[in-house]
Protein backbone atom coordinates (compact mmCIF):
# COMPACT_ATOMS: atom_id res chain seq x y z
CA UNK A 1 0.00 0.00 0.00
CA UNK A 2 1.10 3.19 -0.88
CA UNK A 3 2.30 5.59 2.08
CA UNK A 4 -0.50 8.26 1.48
CA UNK A 5 -3.22 5.41 1.16
CA UNK A 6 -1.73 3.97 4.14
CA UNK A 7 -2.24 7.27 5.88
CA UNK A 8 -5.74 8.06 4.67
CA UNK A 9 -6.67 4.13 5.70
CA UNK A 10 -5.38 4.99 9.17
CA UNK A 11 -6.96 8.37 9.48
CA UNK A 12 -10.40 6.80 7.95
CA UNK A 13 -9.26 4.05 10.51
CA UNK A 14 -9.27 6.40 13.57
CA UNK A 15 -12.65 8.04 12.46
CA UNK A 16 -14.50 4.77 12.66
CA UNK A 17 -13.28 4.23 15.85
CA UNK A 18 -14.29 7.52 17.07
CA UNK A 19 -17.24 7.23 15.51
CA UNK A 20 -18.28 4.26 17.40
CA UNK A 21 -16.78 4.86 20.61
CA UNK A 22 -18.86 8.06 20.85
CA UNK A 23 -21.84 6.35 19.59
CA UNK A 24 -21.77 3.47 22.14
CA UNK A 25 -21.31 6.25 24.73
CA UNK A 26 -24.44 8.00 23.99
CA UNK A 27 -26.48 4.51 23.65
CA UNK A 28 -24.77 3.52 27.05
CA UNK A 29 -25.69 6.86 28.61
CA UNK A 30 -29.48 6.19 26.91
CA UNK A 31 -29.86 2.66 28.28
CA UNK A 32 -28.67 4.33 31.76
CA UNK A 33 -31.43 6.66 31.45
CA UNK A 34 -34.26 4.84 30.99
CA UNK A 35 -33.45 2.41 33.61
CA UNK A 36 -34.54 5.33 36.29
CA UNK A 37 -37.60 6.10 35.10
CA UNK A 38 -37.24 9.31 33.81
CA UNK A 39 -40.59 11.69 34.74
CA UNK A 40 -38.90 15.28 34.97
CA UNK A 41 -40.34 17.37 32.51
CA UNK A 42 -38.07 18.00 29.95
CA UNK A 43 -37.83 21.32 28.61
CA UNK A 44 -36.82 23.32 25.62
CA UNK A 45 -32.84 23.81 25.72
CA UNK A 46 -31.49 27.05 24.56
CA UNK A 47 -27.72 26.79 25.45
CA UNK A 48 -26.51 23.63 24.59
CA UNK A 49 -23.17 22.01 26.30
CA UNK A 50 -20.61 20.68 23.33
CA UNK A 51 -17.20 20.26 23.08
CA UNK A 52 -14.86 20.78 20.46
CA UNK A 53 -10.97 19.77 20.91
CA UNK A 54 -10.24 19.19 24.72
CA UNK A 55 -13.15 21.48 27.22
CA UNK A 56 -16.66 21.74 26.61
CA UNK A 57 -18.60 24.89 25.66
CA UNK A 58 -21.69 26.09 25.20
CA UNK A 59 -23.41 26.99 21.78
CA UNK A 60 -26.76 28.47 20.68
CA UNK A 61 -29.60 27.02 18.72
CA UNK A 62 -27.91 28.09 16.14
CA UNK A 63 -24.43 27.09 16.70
CA UNK A 64 -22.62 29.81 17.78
CA UNK A 65 -20.82 30.05 20.56
CA UNK A 66 -21.82 31.65 23.35
CA UNK A 67 -19.31 30.73 25.81
CA UNK A 68 -16.14 30.11 25.25
CA UNK A 69 -14.91 26.51 25.30
CA UNK A 70 -13.44 26.22 29.20
CA UNK A 71 -14.61 23.29 30.68
CA UNK A 72 -14.10 19.88 31.86
CA UNK A 73 -17.84 18.77 32.39
CA UNK A 74 -20.86 20.79 31.46
CA UNK A 75 -24.66 20.46 32.38
CA UNK A 76 -27.95 21.73 30.66
CA UNK A 77 -28.99 25.13 32.55
CA UNK A 78 -32.08 24.50 35.01
CA UNK A 79 -33.49 27.20 36.65
CA UNK A 80 -30.94 29.39 34.95
CA UNK A 81 -27.82 27.62 36.48
CA UNK A 82 -25.88 25.35 34.83
CA UNK A 83 -23.18 22.83 36.76
CA UNK A 84 -19.60 22.61 35.68
CA UNK A 85 -16.60 21.63 36.07
CA UNK A 86 -13.38 23.54 35.49
CA UNK A 87 -10.77 22.01 33.69
CA UNK A 88 -7.04 21.68 34.90
CA UNK A 89 -5.05 19.17 37.57
CA UNK A 90 -7.32 20.02 40.08
CA UNK A 91 -10.77 20.28 38.78
CA UNK A 92 -13.71 21.90 41.06
CA UNK A 93 -17.68 21.80 40.15
CA UNK A 94 -19.32 25.53 40.31
CA UNK A 95 -22.43 26.56 39.06
CA UNK A 96 -22.46 29.83 36.07
CA UNK A 97 -25.24 31.22 34.46
CA UNK A 98 -26.17 32.03 30.71
CA UNK A 99 -23.90 34.84 30.52
CA UNK A 100 -21.04 32.41 31.56
CA UNK A 101 -20.38 33.65 34.63
CA UNK A 102 -20.34 32.16 37.90
CA UNK A 103 -23.28 32.23 40.32
CA UNK A 104 -21.61 29.67 42.90
CA UNK A 105 -17.58 29.64 42.65
CA UNK A 106 -15.89 26.54 41.70
CA UNK A 107 -14.54 25.22 44.84
CA UNK A 108 -16.17 21.93 44.97
CA UNK A 109 -14.94 18.28 44.92
CA UNK A 110 -18.46 16.91 43.69
CA UNK A 111 -22.13 18.54 43.54
CA UNK A 112 -24.92 17.72 41.93
CA UNK A 113 -27.53 19.78 39.64
CA UNK A 114 -30.50 21.78 41.22
CA UNK A 115 -33.69 20.50 42.01
CA UNK A 116 -36.37 21.70 43.97
CA UNK A 117 -34.45 24.93 44.61
CA UNK A 118 -31.65 23.09 45.69
CA UNK A 119 -28.15 21.22 44.87
CA UNK A 120 -25.89 19.46 46.77
CA UNK A 121 -22.27 20.12 47.03
CA UNK A 122 -18.87 18.26 48.59
CA UNK A 123 -16.30 20.27 50.03
CA UNK A 124 -12.46 18.54 50.10
CA UNK A 125 -13.35 15.98 53.53
CA UNK A 126 -16.63 16.97 53.88
CA UNK A 127 -20.20 15.64 54.43
CA UNK A 128 -22.70 16.75 51.33
CA UNK A 129 -24.54 20.58 52.14
CA UNK A 130 -27.44 21.81 50.38
CA UNK A 131 -27.27 25.19 49.21
CA UNK A 132 -29.30 27.73 47.30
CA UNK A 133 -29.11 28.95 44.31
CA UNK A 134 -27.16 32.22 45.72
CA UNK A 135 -24.75 29.57 47.07
CA UNK A 136 -25.81 29.99 50.69
CA UNK A 137 -26.01 26.88 53.15
CA UNK A 138 -28.86 25.54 54.10
CA UNK A 139 -27.66 22.37 56.04
CA UNK A 140 -25.45 19.89 56.63
CA UNK A 141 -25.75 15.70 56.17
CA UNK A 142 -22.99 15.15 58.42
CA UNK A 143 -23.37 11.65 58.92
CA UNK A 144 -24.64 10.61 54.90
CA UNK A 145 -22.98 8.34 52.45
CA UNK A 146 -24.79 9.63 49.52
CA UNK A 147 -26.93 12.27 48.35
CA UNK A 148 -29.60 12.33 46.04
CA UNK A 149 -31.75 15.26 44.25
CA UNK A 150 -34.45 16.68 46.37
CA UNK A 151 -38.14 15.14 44.55
CA UNK A 152 -41.23 16.41 45.69
CA UNK A 153 -39.73 17.94 48.60
CA UNK A 154 -37.76 15.12 50.12
CA UNK A 155 -34.06 13.82 48.68
CA UNK A 156 -33.18 10.46 49.89
CA UNK A 157 -29.49 9.43 51.29
CA UNK A 158 -27.99 6.79 52.74
CA UNK A 159 -25.82 5.97 56.02
CA UNK A 160 -23.89 3.01 57.68
CA UNK A 161 -25.19 1.57 60.74
CA UNK A 162 -23.62 -0.13 63.50
CA UNK A 163 -23.27 -3.46 61.53
CA UNK A 164 -21.56 -1.60 58.44
CA UNK A 165 -24.58 -1.90 56.27
CA UNK A 166 -25.64 0.85 54.25
CA UNK A 167 -29.41 1.95 54.41
CA UNK A 168 -31.84 4.23 52.63
CA UNK A 169 -34.32 7.31 54.27
CA UNK A 170 -34.92 10.87 53.26
CA UNK A 171 -34.84 14.25 54.35
CA UNK A 172 -36.72 17.02 53.89
CA UNK A 173 -35.50 20.87 52.34
CA UNK A 174 -34.88 21.92 55.95
CA UNK A 175 -32.25 19.14 56.94
CA UNK A 176 -34.56 17.30 59.10
CA UNK A 177 -34.74 13.20 58.53
CA UNK A 178 -38.19 12.68 57.93
CA UNK A 179 -37.97 9.30 56.97
CA UNK A 180 -35.12 7.29 58.72
CA UNK A 181 -32.58 5.02 56.72
CA UNK A 182 -33.64 1.46 56.93
CA UNK A 183 -34.29 0.22 53.20
CA UNK A 184 -32.05 -1.29 50.57
CA UNK A 185 -32.73 0.76 48.07
CA UNK A 186 -34.94 3.43 47.21
CA UNK A 187 -35.99 5.29 44.13
CA UNK A 188 -37.40 8.97 44.03
CA UNK A 189 -40.43 10.57 45.59
CA UNK A 190 -43.23 11.36 42.68
CA UNK A 191 -46.66 11.63 42.87
CA UNK A 192 -46.53 10.97 46.60
CA UNK A 193 -45.21 7.64 46.39
CA UNK A 194 -41.85 6.23 45.92
CA UNK A 195 -40.12 2.48 45.60
CA UNK A 196 -38.52 0.71 48.13
CA UNK A 197 -36.90 -2.02 48.70
CA UNK A 198 -36.70 -4.38 51.52
CA UNK A 199 -34.03 -7.17 52.92
CA UNK A 200 -35.35 -9.59 50.66
CA UNK A 201 -34.89 -7.64 47.79
CA UNK A 202 -38.79 -6.87 47.08
CA UNK A 203 -40.24 -3.74 45.92
CA UNK A 204 -42.97 -1.64 47.74
CA UNK A 205 -43.94 1.71 47.97
CA UNK A 206 -44.63 4.08 50.58
CA UNK A 207 -45.89 7.27 51.05
CA UNK A 208 -44.07 10.70 52.92
CA UNK A 209 -44.84 9.61 56.01
CA UNK A 210 -42.34 6.62 55.55
CA UNK A 211 -45.63 4.60 55.22
CA UNK A 212 -46.00 1.11 53.32
CA UNK A 213 -48.98 1.83 50.75
CA UNK A 214 -48.05 -1.03 48.49
CA UNK A 215 -47.05 -4.04 49.96
CA UNK A 216 -43.11 -5.18 48.78
CA UNK A 217 -44.08 -7.77 46.38
CA UNK A 218 -42.03 -6.69 42.77
CA UNK A 219 -38.77 -7.15 41.82
CA UNK A 220 -37.98 -3.78 40.34
CA UNK A 221 -39.91 -0.50 40.57
CA UNK A 222 -39.83 2.98 38.73
CA UNK A 223 -41.17 6.32 39.55
CA UNK A 224 -44.92 7.24 39.46
CA UNK A 225 -45.95 9.32 36.81
CA UNK A 226 -49.45 10.36 36.90
CA UNK A 227 -50.63 7.93 38.81
CA UNK A 228 -48.63 5.12 36.66
CA UNK A 229 -45.85 3.21 37.75
CA UNK A 230 -43.08 0.35 35.42
CA UNK A 231 -42.87 -2.78 37.74
CA UNK A 232 -41.25 -6.12 37.10
CA UNK A 233 -42.07 -9.08 38.23
CA UNK A 234 -40.23 -12.50 37.09
CA UNK A 235 -38.78 -11.03 34.72
CA UNK A 236 -41.21 -8.99 32.56
CA UNK A 237 -42.35 -5.41 33.02
CA UNK A 238 -45.52 -4.11 33.43
CA UNK A 239 -47.27 -0.97 34.90
CA UNK A 240 -49.45 -0.32 38.23
CA UNK A 241 -51.64 1.97 38.71
CA UNK A 242 -51.89 4.86 42.33
CA UNK A 243 -52.85 1.67 44.64
CA UNK A 244 -50.92 -0.98 43.26
CA UNK A 245 -53.19 -2.66 40.69
CA UNK A 246 -51.83 -3.61 37.28
CA UNK A 247 -52.96 -1.72 34.48
CA UNK A 248 -51.08 -3.99 32.25
CA UNK A 249 -49.84 -7.37 33.07
CA UNK A 250 -45.82 -7.93 33.19
CA UNK A 251 -45.08 -9.08 29.84
CA UNK A 252 -42.45 -7.05 28.20
CA UNK A 253 -38.99 -7.33 28.88
CA UNK A 254 -38.98 -3.77 29.98
CA UNK A 255 -41.36 -0.76 29.68
CA UNK A 256 -40.63 3.02 30.29
CA UNK A 257 -43.49 5.65 30.42
CA UNK A 258 -43.73 7.73 26.81
CA UNK A 259 -46.22 10.11 27.61
CA UNK A 260 -49.84 8.60 26.97
CA UNK A 261 -47.99 5.20 25.13
CA UNK A 262 -45.56 3.12 26.69
CA UNK A 263 -42.20 1.92 25.04
CA UNK A 264 -41.49 -1.51 25.33
CA UNK A 265 -38.95 -3.45 24.91
CA UNK A 266 -39.61 -7.33 23.26
CA UNK A 267 -37.09 -10.15 22.21
CA UNK A 268 -34.86 -7.11 21.79
CA UNK A 269 -36.62 -5.06 20.00
CA UNK A 270 -38.04 -1.57 20.76
CA UNK A 271 -41.79 -0.51 19.59
CA UNK A 272 -44.63 0.73 21.68
CA UNK A 273 -48.14 0.16 23.18
CA UNK A 274 -51.09 2.09 24.53
CA UNK A 275 -52.27 2.56 28.37
CA UNK A 276 -54.11 -1.13 27.65
CA UNK A 277 -50.97 -3.20 26.68
CA UNK A 278 -51.93 -3.23 23.25
CA UNK A 279 -49.10 -2.95 20.83
CA UNK A 280 -49.27 0.36 18.55
CA UNK A 281 -45.76 -0.02 16.51
CA UNK A 282 -44.80 -3.20 17.00
CA UNK A 283 -41.41 -4.40 18.11
CA UNK A 284 -39.03 -4.01 15.43
CA UNK A 285 -36.48 -1.66 16.23
CA UNK A 286 -33.16 -2.34 17.63
CA UNK A 287 -33.05 0.91 19.38
CA UNK A 288 -35.73 3.79 19.99
CA UNK A 289 -36.07 6.55 22.12
CA UNK A 290 -39.12 7.74 23.86
CA UNK A 291 -41.24 10.85 21.67
CA UNK A 292 -41.58 12.63 24.87
CA UNK A 293 -44.61 14.81 23.86
CA UNK A 294 -43.12 15.51 20.07
CA UNK A 295 -44.60 14.15 17.06
CA UNK A 296 -41.99 11.97 15.57
CA UNK A 297 -39.15 10.23 17.36
CA UNK A 298 -35.56 8.21 16.70
CA UNK A 299 -34.82 4.61 16.22
CA UNK A 300 -32.65 2.48 15.04
CA UNK A 301 -32.97 0.46 11.58
CA UNK A 302 -30.82 -1.43 9.99
CA UNK A 303 -27.13 0.02 11.29
CA UNK A 304 -28.60 3.25 10.82
CA UNK A 305 -30.86 5.99 13.04
CA UNK A 306 -33.51 7.87 11.69
CA UNK A 307 -37.16 8.79 12.70
CA UNK A 308 -40.76 7.64 12.69
CA UNK A 309 -43.88 9.20 13.96
CA UNK A 310 -46.42 8.00 16.18
CA UNK A 311 -47.94 5.30 13.60
CA UNK A 312 -44.51 4.09 13.04
CA UNK A 313 -44.05 4.92 9.50
CA UNK A 314 -40.43 6.72 8.62
CA UNK A 315 -40.24 10.59 8.31
CA UNK A 316 -36.58 10.92 7.79
CA UNK A 317 -34.91 8.18 6.44
CA UNK A 318 -32.39 6.21 8.72
CA UNK A 319 -28.56 7.96 7.91
CA UNK A 320 -27.27 8.34 10.86
CA UNK A 321 -24.68 7.02 13.44
CA UNK A 322 -26.64 7.65 16.26
CA UNK A 323 -29.74 10.30 17.08
CA UNK A 324 -31.77 11.31 19.99
CA UNK A 325 -35.24 12.33 20.18
CA UNK A 326 -36.29 15.88 19.56
CA UNK A 327 -36.05 18.82 22.60
CA UNK A 328 -37.91 21.74 20.80
CA UNK A 329 -37.27 22.44 17.03
CA UNK A 330 -33.59 19.93 17.19
CA UNK A 331 -32.90 17.13 17.27
CA UNK A 332 -28.88 15.82 18.02
CA UNK A 333 -27.57 13.45 15.38
CA UNK A 334 -23.67 11.90 14.95
CA UNK A 335 -22.32 11.34 11.16
CA UNK A 336 -19.38 10.26 10.76
CA UNK A 337 -17.83 10.99 14.07
CA UNK A 338 -19.04 14.37 14.64
CA UNK A 339 -22.17 15.02 16.48
CA UNK A 340 -25.04 18.12 14.63
CA UNK A 341 -28.05 19.01 14.63
CA UNK A 342 -31.58 18.68 12.52
CA UNK A 343 -35.01 20.08 12.29
CA UNK A 344 -37.74 18.14 11.89
CA UNK A 345 -37.29 18.00 8.53
CA UNK A 346 -34.16 16.13 8.92
CA UNK A 347 -31.65 18.91 7.43
CA UNK A 348 -28.51 20.57 9.34
CA UNK A 349 -29.18 23.40 11.47
CA UNK A 350 -25.90 23.13 12.84
CA UNK A 351 -23.65 20.99 10.54
CA UNK A 352 -21.92 18.09 12.05
CA UNK A 353 -18.33 19.63 13.68
CA UNK A 354 -18.34 18.90 17.55
CA UNK A 355 -15.98 16.06 19.20
CA UNK A 356 -18.26 15.11 22.04
CA UNK A 357 -21.87 15.94 23.83
CA UNK A 358 -22.39 16.39 27.36
CA UNK A 359 -23.58 13.33 28.98
CA UNK A 360 -25.82 15.39 30.88
CA UNK A 361 -27.64 17.08 27.82
CA UNK A 362 -28.20 13.19 26.44
CA UNK A 363 -30.17 11.86 30.02
CA UNK A 364 -31.95 15.60 29.86
CA UNK A 365 -33.23 14.71 26.36
CA UNK A 366 -34.48 11.31 27.26
CA UNK A 367 -36.03 11.93 30.29
CA UNK A 368 -35.28 15.34 31.73
CA UNK A 369 -33.00 13.34 34.46
CA UNK A 370 -29.20 14.33 34.71
CA UNK A 371 -25.90 12.69 35.08
CA UNK A 372 -25.24 14.33 38.24
CA UNK A 373 -28.21 13.41 40.48
CA UNK A 374 -26.62 12.49 43.43
CA UNK A 375 -23.22 12.92 45.37
CA UNK A 376 -21.24 11.20 47.57
CA UNK A 377 -19.31 12.34 51.11
CA UNK A 378 -16.27 13.70 50.88
CA UNK A 379 -16.09 13.56 55.19
CA UNK A 380 -13.33 11.14 57.00
CA UNK A 381 -13.58 11.64 60.49
CA UNK A 382 -9.77 12.76 61.50
CA UNK A 383 -11.27 13.09 64.86
CA UNK A 384 -11.72 9.63 65.65
CA UNK A 385 -8.49 8.47 64.84
CA UNK A 386 -6.68 11.93 67.42
CA UNK A 387 -8.72 10.54 69.97
CA UNK A 388 -7.90 6.74 69.65
CA UNK A 389 -4.14 7.91 69.42
CA UNK A 390 -2.52 8.70 73.15
CA UNK A 391 0.80 9.74 73.62
CA UNK A 392 0.62 9.96 77.35
CA UNK A 393 -0.42 6.26 77.92
CA UNK A 394 -1.27 4.25 75.04
CA UNK A 395 -3.60 1.90 75.77
CA UNK A 396 -3.92 2.66 79.00
CA UNK A 397 0.00 2.08 79.69
CA UNK A 398 3.26 3.96 80.36
CA UNK A 399 6.80 3.85 80.04
CA UNK A 400 6.70 2.69 83.73
CA UNK A 401 4.17 -0.02 82.78
CA UNK A 402 5.59 -3.90 82.56
CA UNK A 403 5.66 -6.87 80.03
CA UNK A 404 3.46 -8.68 83.04
CA UNK A 405 1.00 -5.14 82.42
CA UNK A 406 0.64 -5.99 78.84
CA UNK A 407 0.37 -9.70 79.82
CA UNK A 408 -2.73 -9.56 81.92
CA UNK A 409 -4.37 -6.59 79.98
CA UNK A 410 -4.42 -8.77 76.49
CA UNK A 411 -4.11 -12.26 78.45
CA UNK A 412 -1.17 -13.50 76.51
CA UNK A 413 1.54 -15.65 77.97
CA UNK A 414 5.25 -15.95 77.43
CA UNK A 415 4.82 -17.46 73.99
CA UNK A 416 3.68 -14.17 72.44
CA UNK A 417 6.93 -12.40 73.31
CA UNK A 418 9.98 -14.06 71.32
CA UNK A 419 13.27 -13.59 72.50
CA UNK A 420 14.55 -12.82 68.91
CA UNK A 421 12.39 -9.67 68.52
CA UNK A 422 11.84 -5.82 70.00
CA UNK A 423 8.17 -5.66 68.83
CA UNK A 424 5.25 -7.35 69.65
CA UNK A 425 1.58 -6.89 67.74
CA UNK A 426 -1.00 -6.79 70.75
CA UNK A 427 -4.22 -5.52 68.68
CA UNK A 428 -4.58 -6.17 65.08
CA UNK A 429 -7.21 -4.51 62.58
CA UNK A 430 -9.20 -3.02 65.71
CA UNK A 431 -11.87 -0.29 63.81
CA UNK A 432 -11.87 2.98 64.56
CA UNK A 433 -14.30 3.89 61.82
CA UNK A 434 -15.50 2.41 58.88
CA UNK A 435 -12.80 4.13 56.82
CA UNK A 436 -10.10 3.14 59.53
CA UNK A 437 -8.36 0.74 61.42
CA UNK A 438 -5.04 0.21 63.61
CA UNK A 439 -3.11 -2.17 65.02
CA UNK A 440 -0.95 -1.57 68.31
CA UNK A 441 2.66 -2.59 68.92
CA UNK A 442 4.90 -3.06 72.63
CA UNK A 443 8.34 -2.26 71.82
CA UNK A 444 11.44 -3.62 73.48
CA UNK A 445 12.80 -6.78 75.02
CA UNK A 446 10.92 -9.28 77.43
CA UNK A 447 13.65 -10.89 77.64
CA UNK A 448 17.01 -11.03 79.79
CA UNK A 449 20.46 -12.17 78.30
CA UNK A 450 23.16 -13.63 80.34
CA UNK A 451 26.70 -14.90 79.00
CA UNK A 452 27.43 -18.66 80.15
CA UNK A 453 31.55 -18.52 80.63
CA UNK A 454 31.36 -21.69 82.26
CA UNK A 455 32.08 -23.74 78.61
CA UNK A 456 35.17 -24.08 76.21
CA UNK A 457 33.30 -20.50 74.97
CA UNK A 458 30.68 -18.18 75.78
CA UNK A 459 26.76 -18.76 75.36
CA UNK A 460 24.04 -16.55 75.32
CA UNK A 461 20.94 -17.61 77.12
CA UNK A 462 17.35 -15.70 77.43
CA UNK A 463 15.28 -15.77 80.45
CA UNK A 464 11.91 -14.45 80.40
CA UNK A 465 11.61 -11.17 82.79
CA UNK A 466 7.59 -10.14 82.97
CA UNK A 467 8.96 -7.12 84.89
CA UNK A 468 11.09 -5.56 82.29
CA UNK A 469 9.69 -2.40 81.09
CA UNK A 470 8.92 -2.04 77.36
CA UNK A 471 11.08 0.84 75.61
CA UNK A 472 8.16 2.62 73.98
CA UNK A 473 5.09 1.51 71.83
CA UNK A 474 3.42 2.50 68.12
CA UNK A 475 0.51 2.81 66.56
CA UNK A 476 -0.25 1.64 62.82
CA UNK A 477 -3.54 3.08 61.09
CA UNK A 478 -4.60 1.76 57.80
CA UNK A 479 -6.84 4.12 55.72
CA UNK A 480 -9.29 3.17 53.29
CA UNK A 481 -12.56 4.49 52.24
CA UNK A 482 -13.13 7.83 52.00
CA UNK A 483 -9.38 7.81 54.43
CA UNK A 484 -7.92 6.74 51.72
CA UNK A 485 -5.29 9.50 50.50
CA UNK A 486 -5.88 11.61 53.43
CA UNK A 487 -2.47 10.93 55.30
CA UNK A 488 -1.70 14.37 55.85
CA UNK A 489 -4.98 15.37 57.05
CA UNK A 490 -4.72 12.68 59.80
CA UNK A 491 -0.87 13.71 60.34
CA UNK A 492 -1.80 17.76 60.95
CA UNK A 493 -4.65 16.27 63.61
CA UNK A 494 -2.34 14.36 65.22
CA UNK A 495 0.44 17.18 65.32
CA UNK A 496 -2.50 19.46 66.56
CA UNK A 497 -2.17 17.24 70.22
CA UNK A 498 1.47 17.35 70.30
CA UNK A 499 1.25 20.71 72.70
CA UNK A 500 4.36 20.71 74.80
CA UNK A 501 6.70 19.21 72.04
CA UNK A 502 9.35 20.66 69.98
CA UNK A 503 9.96 19.25 66.13
CA UNK A 504 13.48 17.85 66.05
CA UNK A 505 14.43 19.28 62.87
CA UNK A 506 17.62 17.48 62.30
CA UNK A 507 16.10 13.67 62.86
CA UNK A 508 12.83 14.88 60.75
CA UNK A 509 12.31 14.21 56.63
CA UNK A 510 9.63 14.37 54.25
CA UNK A 511 7.86 10.76 55.25
CA UNK A 512 9.17 11.42 58.73
CA UNK A 513 9.09 13.97 61.63
CA UNK A 514 9.83 13.54 65.14
CA UNK A 515 8.86 15.55 67.88
CA UNK A 516 9.96 15.91 71.52
CA UNK A 517 9.39 17.26 75.12
CA UNK A 518 12.30 16.27 76.75
CA UNK A 519 10.92 13.11 77.83
CA UNK A 520 9.25 11.28 75.20
CA UNK A 521 9.84 10.92 71.86
CA UNK A 522 7.41 10.88 69.20
CA UNK A 523 7.80 9.58 65.88
CA UNK A 524 5.17 9.86 62.92
CA UNK A 525 5.80 8.14 59.56
CA UNK A 526 3.10 7.66 56.69
CA UNK A 527 3.04 6.12 53.35
CA UNK A 528 0.12 5.81 51.10
CA UNK A 529 -2.68 4.23 52.49
CA UNK A 530 -0.70 4.23 56.56
CA UNK A 531 0.34 6.69 59.44
CA UNK A 532 2.67 4.80 62.13
CA UNK A 533 3.21 6.78 65.67
CA UNK A 534 6.29 5.87 67.33
CA UNK A 535 6.82 6.89 71.32
CA UNK A 536 9.57 6.20 73.20
CA UNK A 537 11.61 7.59 76.24
CA UNK A 538 13.87 10.29 74.45
CA UNK A 539 17.24 8.40 76.41
CA UNK A 540 16.14 4.89 74.43
CA UNK A 541 17.96 3.70 71.46
CA UNK A 542 17.31 4.36 67.99
CA UNK A 543 17.52 0.32 67.33
CA UNK A 544 14.50 0.29 69.47
CA UNK A 545 11.81 0.91 67.35
CA UNK A 546 14.03 -0.13 64.21
CA UNK A 547 11.98 -3.15 63.68
CA UNK A 548 8.49 -2.22 63.88
CA UNK A 549 9.81 0.35 61.15
CA UNK A 550 10.68 -1.49 58.96
CA UNK A 551 7.86 -3.88 58.91
CA UNK A 552 5.85 -0.39 58.39
CA UNK A 553 7.85 0.09 55.01
CA UNK A 554 7.71 -3.35 53.63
Amino acid sequence: MPKSDKSRHNLNFIKMKKTVQLVAAIVATSILSSCGGGGDSISEVNLIPVKSGKEFQYIDKEGKIVINPQFKNATVFRDGLALVETSGDEPKFGFITEDGKYAVNAQYKEATVFSDGLAWVVSENAAPAAIDKKGELKFTLQDAQEVRLFKDGLAAFSMVNEEGDEKWGFVDKTGKVVINPQFESVSNFSDGKCGVRNDEGKWGFIDKEGKIVINHQFDGAGDFQNGKCVVESGNKAGVIDKDGKYIINPQFSSMQIDGDLFHVVQDGKHGWCDKDGKLIINPQFGEAYPFNGNKITSVQSGKSYGYIDRDGKIVINPQFDAALPFNGQLALVVSAGKIGFIDKEGKYVINPQFDDISRDLVQYFLTGGSEYSSANTDYFNVGAITTVVNFDSPEGFTLSSTFEDVMKKYELDESNFSRYRNEFEVLSSKKITNDASYNFYVLGSAHDKTIDNSGWYPTENYVFNGVNKPTGYAYTISLSGKGYGKEDAVITAIQGKLSGYKKDENKSYDDESVYSDGKKEIKLFKKRGNIMIVISAVTSEEATDEEVVEEYGD
